[in-house]
């Protein structure tokens, strides 16, 4: 063995291990409130802050040092005072931010509370169905893509197909399939008034979840949800969109025929994956890492749970996204923008 390369992949492991053991403080930051609490009453003294949190003191300043260690809070040596700067806040507390992250915490912890289930499915060959997940993988997965969603749907992606933009400011229909809790449902109704929006998911509390956040939004009476599978809803439908869910499905060829079906003859079908280079060596990033840790707990199970199991995985790239669109009829498919995590694709009959 090579002492500096074995060296070096020790202090990896060791990093990842601090970067692991953060999962559990974030999410107990989350639930009792403590970053939005920090963020209003810091700069502020562990007792002082545990006062305002309501929280025992002990635990606060032991919260507050790992937090600090990690750079997700800020601590003055001077004055032994603990804040968020604007952009920790943004990250960690605002829920309006275009940079909120914290979401991504409820997902990990999910991967944590399923492992029993994803290892027996490792040696049945089974999946995982959806539904069989911690309720918190569910608002983990929103809350991590609104963000994302927010600040590039409608300023930066759909700009990118233009006759979609055109279909939507004139009152065109709109099905948004795999919905979830129905955040870019939401953004198409709200940026497009005149539009008529359609949400479908296979997971029925999540349809619930959708029509409450709706509800609170004051757009209930704009969007109609259903609890409905790829192949269950009809139209026809002068758009229709798969929102970084298509890989998670079984039978994604036959979930784009579906939609082929449901599609007007003018209509355009819009599908945002995560981004992936065709060859696995380019995709060994640490975007990478994270697209791959989530498929194996998330989107594989979840595919080979269901008919087909096709289980292309959150890393399908592409080439094999394209070729899964033109199998399903489509004769147009283009990748229109791509970013460092997704990419976009258009596809017309």
């Amino acid at each position: 063995m090579d002492p500096k390369q074995l060296k070096a992949l020790q202090w990896k492991v060791f990093e990842n291990v601090a970067a692991a053991s953060l999962v559990p403080l974030m999410r107990i930051g989350d639930e009792l409130k403590l970053f939005t609490t920090l963020s209003a009453c810091g700069p502020a003294d562990s007792a002082s802050f545990a006062k305002a949190a309501g929280i025992h003191a002990r635990y606060a300043l032991e919260w507050l040092s790992a937090l600090s260690a990690a750079g997700y809070v800020s601590y003055d040596a001077e004055k032994n005072q603990f804040y968020m700067t604007e952009e920790q806040t943004a990250v960690f507390a605002d829920e309006n931010s275009n940079a909120l992250m914290i979401g991504a915490y409820d997902s990990l912890a999910a991967g944590v509370l399923d492992e029993p289930k994803i290892r027996a499915a490792f040696k049945t060959g089974e999946g995982v169905a959806w539904g069989e997940h911690h309720n918190c993988y569910f608002r983990g997965t929103a809350r991590f893509f609104k963000p994302t969603y927010k600040g590039n749907l409608i300023q930066r992606w759909l700009p990118k197909i233009p006759q979609l933009v055109s279909i939507l400011e004139s009152g065109g229909s709109f099905a948004d399939v795999g919905c979830g809790h129905g955040i870019s449902t939401m953004l198409i109704a709200e940026n497009y008034p005149k539009a008529q929006v359609f949400g479908f998911d296979f997971h029925g509390p999540s349809i619930e979840e959708a029509q409450k956040l709706a509800q609170q939004a004051g757009l209930g009476n704009r969007i109609t949800y259903s609890t409905k599978n790829a192949k269950e809803y009809q139209g026809p439908f002068d758009s229709i969109a798969f929102f970084d869910c298509l890989h998670d499905m079984g039978d994604p060829v036959g979930a784009a025929a579906h939609a082929y079906t449901q599609l007007k003859d003018d209509g355009i079908l819009v599908l945002i994956e995560p981004f992936a280079s065709e060859n696995l060596k380019d995709n060994l990033t640490v975007v990478g890492q994270m697209f791959y840790c989530a498929s194996t707990t998330g989107c594989v199970p979840a595919s080979l749970a269901q008919e087909v199991g096709l289980a292309l995985g959150a890393q399908a790239g592409p080439a094999r996204l394209t070729h899964v669109l033109q199998e399903a009829g489509f004769k147009s498919v283009e990748i229109v923008t791509t970013t460092a995590t997704n990419m976009v694709l258009c596809a017309k009959k």
